[in-house]
């Protein structure tokens, strides 16, 4: 199992999605769920029918495995850091049911819960997002060489960019004319004849197909594959190297790929000078970000529908907080005690999470430590204000009175 999960820690977002990966120099398909291997070039029949290797392997998920979400959703929360609820709640989702059919199964709850669930699963996505990101440009700057990474984000990768003066591929230019004529045949513009084993020849063969991409665009996916199918039918693999050899770089979720090195005579100062450039301009792009997706700030109450009682409080993220308490009541644990004898006694369809009043971040200040103590204070504000607003004391609500201040 364990050789299976460094698999998949090693293999990049779109190869863990299909469930497999492909090994140029074996020139294998490799299943991500179970190991089982299937050679390129080999016909694999099932019931009568021959299917190519990456066709039989994909039969292979769907008929061994069902398929590559319930394989991950099955894995242990430590290595996908999901709740036992969270994961039941995403298979329901990836079935369709509602939000009132998944009350249901789970046998208690509120529509309002599930919508909370839901909306914090989205808010999550964007975080891993930015922090694969994060991780991504640490690497980048030195993380590989001070060990701040400890396991990489795609295969590692012994041999260095050619930007680099690497001496194991300084290629003189009759080796550079001699493997391009090789490869290929139908001339520099034509197709690729298959894709080199040794490092130097697919140094050559990356350098060169680079330079079929527009280094001022940003490309989709599909748009990437197009352009290297045109070269080669295993556009993937190509893909692929061109990541992971520093030619091109993309977006976490793959949305967005672009040149990250021009090799095509600009010199080496200049493509050092471009990368930062780039990485200058994706850390703004990051922060900006984080601003959009940062979790929301504000006032909330927890309301009991059965008496109307009322819970009042503030918070600097606001989804996370929802999920804490629940997660509080639940077990039975919670400071309030009176909150927690009705939440025991009403169960919890009977309670909702709502949000008074949202704190928008100030996209103008940097989100420090002092930044978040101003939050606070601002939080702290606000809530008195509901609190005078909806007196949530006593027979009207969980909260205590405050105790009054010294003229």
């Amino acid at each position: 199992m364990n050789d299976i999960l460094e698999g998949i820690t090693y293999a990049d977002l779109s190869e863990i999605k299909q469930g497999y990966v492909f090994d140029v120099e074996q020139e294998m398909y490799t299943c991500l769920i179970c190991g089982k291997r299937f050679e390129q070039g080999v016909m694999y029949e099932e019931e009568g029918v021959f299917y190519e290797a990456e066709k039989f392997t994909r039969r292979h998920i769907a008929g061994e495995h069902n398929s590559v979400l319930d394989h991950l959703l099955s894995l242990d929360k430590k290595v996908t850091g999901l709740t036992d609820l969270q994961r039941k709640l995403l298979g329901y989702f990836d079935r369709g049911m509602s939000d009132v059919d998944i009350v249901g199964e789970l046998g208690g709850g509120s529509n309002s819960t599930i919508r909370n669930h839901r909306f914090m699963l989205r808010e999550k996505m964007k975080q891993a997002k930015l922090f694969l990101a994060i991780m991504e440009l640490v690497e980048e700057h030195g993380g590989r060489n001070n060990g701040v990474m400890a396991v990489a984000t795609t295969k590692p990768v012994q041999t260095k960019l050619p930007g680099n003066l690497d001496q194991r591929f300084v290629i003189t230019e009759d080796e550079n004319e001699q493997i391009l004529n090789d490869y290929f045949k139908e001339g520099l513009d034509g197709p690729l004849l298959k894709f080199p084993k040794k490092e130097k020849r697919k140094v050559v063969i990356l350098s060169h197909l680079i330079k079929d991409f527009n280094s001022q665009k940003k490309y989709t996916e599909k748009e990437v594959n197009l352009v290297l199918k045109a070269r080669f039918d295993d556009y993937v693999t190509l893909r692929r190297y061109l990541i992971e050899y520093g030619w091109m770089d993309r977006l976490p979720d793959g949305s967005r790929y672009w040149v990250k090195h021009s090799v095509s005579g600009k010199g080496v100062e200049h493509a050092k000078k471009e990368k930062n450039d780039m990485d200058h301009q994706r850390r703004k792009e990051l922060v900006n970000e984080y601003m959009q997706t940062s979790p929301p700030m504000g006032v909330y109450q927890i309301r009991n529908t059965e008496n109307g009682k009322l819970l009042v409080g503030s918070s600097i993220n606001l989804s996370g907080f929802f999920n804490r308490e629940e997660f509080i009541l639940d077990s039975g644990s919670h400071m309030n005690k009176e909150l927690q004898s009705d939440y025991n006694q009403f169960g919890k369809e009977a309670f909702v999470y709502e949000t008074l009043e949202e704190l928008k971040p100030d996209e103008q200040a940097a989100n420090d430590l002092k930044q978040q103590k101003k939050y606070l204070t601002e939080l702290g504000l606000m809530e008195e204000i509901w609190l005078e607003k909806l007196q949530p004391f006593d027979e009207k609500g969980y909260n205590k009175r405050p105790k009054p201040k010294k003229v």
